[in-house]
């Protein structure tokens, strides 16, 4: 099991940023992602307006192994939900839930962005033949995907895409937000070095924490395994629920 533990503590000063800020540089990220088509109706519960899901009822569950380069070196694992979405004339993925283990990564990206994460274990092994990752919650393997390393196909080019985030902060108050806005994450320079599909299985349960094992799964559209770089870079607000105008 690996301990989570920040990488530095924060500096105690006034306006001192308290982790690493963005942009940072990954570097040989290893992606575990397979394409789910699911419930029109659970589809549209887990996406806030006005975004909309796309018409072909599809989420992504992905589980990674990452690796952050600058602005300081950091491996952790990953796991989450991502829905491809559009808002207005933009599309991109909302990510309603992640697991991480490890802690300043989740908390900048929290408090950044908007970035739904908590904590979990997570493992992520590959071999010649395959790979296989888990996300463990309170003692339950919420996630459980195994994939044959079957077809390695060619590098694509560069490209630049965006996630759509639901950044919330409740009021001390306890009554209503004092933040309650959809923010964007730019995701710059996304190279796929290595790539293999291949014939997937996907295990999903509940534990205490968690209701994964609720996902309805209709059928896996698609697996594939991936090497490569981001930048993942600032964004910005481009929808405030607490704006009068509104």
């Amino acid at each position: 099991m690996k301990r989570m533990t920040a990488i530095s503590g924060p500096d105690f000063g006034v306006d001192a940023p308290p982790y690493a800020m963005p942009p940072y540089q990954y570097r040989n990220n290893e992606m575990f992602t397979l394409k789910i088509e699911t419930d029109p109706a659970y589809l549209r519960s887990l996406v806030p307006e006005p975004m909309v899901p796309n018409e072909g009822n599809l989420l992504v569950i992905y589980v990674g192994r990452l690796r952050v380069a600058e602005p300081k070196a950091i491996t952790y694992g990953e796991a989450g939900i991502m829905v491809p979405v559009r808002m207005g004339d933009r599309v991109g993925t909302y990510l309603p839930v992640l697991y991480l283990d490890e802690v300043e990564l989740l908390t900048s990206g929290r408090e950044v962005w908007g970035f739904p994460k908590f904590p979990a274990e997570v493992s992520f092994c590959r071999d010649e033949n395959a790979v296989e990752a888990k996300v463990t919650n309170a003692g339950v393997d919420i996630i459980h995907m195994q994939m044959q390393l079957e077809q390695w196909g060619e590098p694509i080019p560069v490209f630049d895409r965006e996630h759509f985030l639901l950044k919330s902060i409740p009021s001390v108050s306890g009554t209503g937000y004092d933040v309650r806005q959809i923010n964007t994450c730019r995701v710059r320079n996304d190279q796929r070095k290595e790539i293999c599909e291949g014939k997937a299985d996907l295990t999903l349960r509940s534990s205490s924490n968690s209701p994964m094992g609720e996902v309805p799964i209709k059928s896996i559209v698609s697996s594939i395994y991936t090497i490569g770089d981001i930048i993942l870079d600032r964004g910005e607000v481009i929808y405030d629920y607490l704006d009068g105008a509104h």
